[in-house]
C-alpha cells in the first residue's frame, strides 16, 4: 500500500511540473519564431472549439481565429474563453510564415 502512495506521489509531482515546462516552453518557443519584427493583424473569432484538457463533466472551451494574409486564411487557438463568434482579436504573426501566430491579449 505504501508503495502505491509514494508512486502516486511521485507521478502526480512529475505531471504538474510536465505540465509547467510544457507551456513555457511553448511559449518561448513561439515568442521566438515570431521573429525580430512582428506583424500584428486583427483577427475574426471562427465557430472552431478548442477544448482545454481534464474538464470532462463541464469542459471549457475557446473559439479558434481566423485572419488572411495574401489570400491565405490562417488560424490559431484565441486562448479566451470570453470571446464569441464574430469577435475580433489582436493577432501577432511572423511575416515570413504568417501560420507561426499568436494572440496578443490571450486570458487562459
Amino acid at each position: 500500500m505504501k508503495r502505491i502512495q509514494n508512486a502516486f506521489w511521485i507521478t502526480l509531482g512529475i505531471a504538474i511540473i510536465g505540465c509547467l515546462v510544457y507551456k513555457i516552453a511553448k511559449n518561448s518557443f513561439t515568442e521566438h519564431f515570431l521573429g525580430d519584427t512582428p506583424q500584428h493583424i486583427k483577427a475574426i473569432i471562427i465557430d472552431e472549439k478548442n477544448f482545454m484538457g481534464n474538464q470532462p463533466v463541464n469542459p471549457k472551451f475557446s473559439y479558434s481565429y481566423q485572419f488572411v494574409i495574401k489570400g491565405q486564411k490562417y488560424i490559431g487557438n484565441a486562448h479566451d474563453t470570453t470571446l464569441k463568434i464574430g469577435d475580433s482579436v489582436e493577432v501577432e504573426y511572423n511575416k515570413d510564415h504568417p501560420g507561426i501566430n499568436k494572440p496578443l491579449h490571450p486570458k487562459e
